[in-house]
């Protein structure tokens, strides 16, 4: 099993963490967590794949996990993550061609970057996000961000972090204790605070208005994966069907989980399995 490698990138001052698990020569399978999560909720899945030929990044985006904060709130915006995740994809592949998993967020990056100059994904695995998300499943994403980021003991922080990723499917015992110890941490004051910086909440709107990201849809070429959850509320089953019938690229399959919501943990073994086997031939039988 190979070791997950903790590193810090600095980019024009700022520090971007990512993790680094498998042979520095293996296919880059390049992972991009959500809006609340880090690169640490990748670890399971680097492991398997690790030993089956690849090296898997899995970055912290600005204000989670290990990387810094930004000091204006109105940076948190996707277009804002775009120069970390290039200048990382520069450190580690040096050009060369890797495939990307995005979860959410992270999904939203990759189908933002597929096509960037210098930038080679073969392979797009983009996990319970869409070519739209609607103004109510946004408002939903937003009251989670803006509730309270710290708390008095342990205990309520790992109530509210549960009750936060209830709709991820998770029921190994295993899995919660690698997302509490990635996730809540203490404070020289005694507090247990959420790992990722408040502001991220507290730049998004109350009311949002739906979000159409169709004209990038209509240009991705490569091989892709798009996995839901069956109970998910921001990737209904009508707009993921209707990004099957308009892709246009060599290969497009889709999975469901329909124990999860938003978003599938991909920690437990039939998830990872489901995108090693992908990863490893391109053909699916969900």
């Amino acid at each position: 099993m190979y070791e997950i490698e903790q590193h810090i990138l600095d980019v024009g001052g700022f520090k971007i963490a990512y993790t680094d698990t498998g042979a520095k020569d293996g296919k880059v399978l390049f992972c991009v967590h959500g809006l609340l999560s880090n690169g640490r909720d990748y670890d399971f899945l680097a492991q398997v794949m690790a030993d089956q030929g690849y090296r898997v990044i899995a970055m912290d985006l600005p204000g989670r996990g290990r990387s810094d904060y930004f000091t204006d709130q109105a940076l948190y915006s996707p277009p804002s993550y775009i120069p970390f995740c290039l200048a990382l994809i520069a450190h580690v592949t040096h050009g060369a061609a890797f495939d990307w998993l995005g979860v959410s967020l992270g999904g939203m990056l990759g189908m933002s970057l597929h096509n960037f100059e210098g930038v080679q994904i073969d392979r797009l695995i983009i996990v319970d996000i869409g070519a739209e998300i609607s103004g109510a499943a946004l408002d939903h994403v937003s009251a989670l961000a803006k509730a309270p980021t710290v708390y008095k003991t342990k205990d309520e922080a790992i109530t509210f972090f549960k009750k936060r990723c209830a709709a991820w499917g998770i029921t190994d015992q295993r899995i919660w204790d690698h997302l509490i110890a990635h996730n809540i941490a203490q404070g020289a004051d005694g507090d247990y605070a959420m790992h990722y910086d408040a502001a991220i909440g507290a730049a998004l709107p109350d009311q949002n208005e739906a979000v159409d990201l169709w004209a990038l849809w209509e240009h991705i070429k490569q091989p892709f994966l798009l996995i839901r959850g069956g109970q998910s509320v921001i990737l209904p089953a009508a707009t993921a069907e209707q990004m099957q019938a308009l892709y246009t690229g060599p290969r497009m399959d889709m999975v469901v989980f329909d124990a999860c919501g938003h978003v599938p943990n991909l920690m437990q073994i039939d998830h990872i399995e489901t995108i090693a086997r992908w990863l490893a031939d391109s053909t699916l039988s969900p």
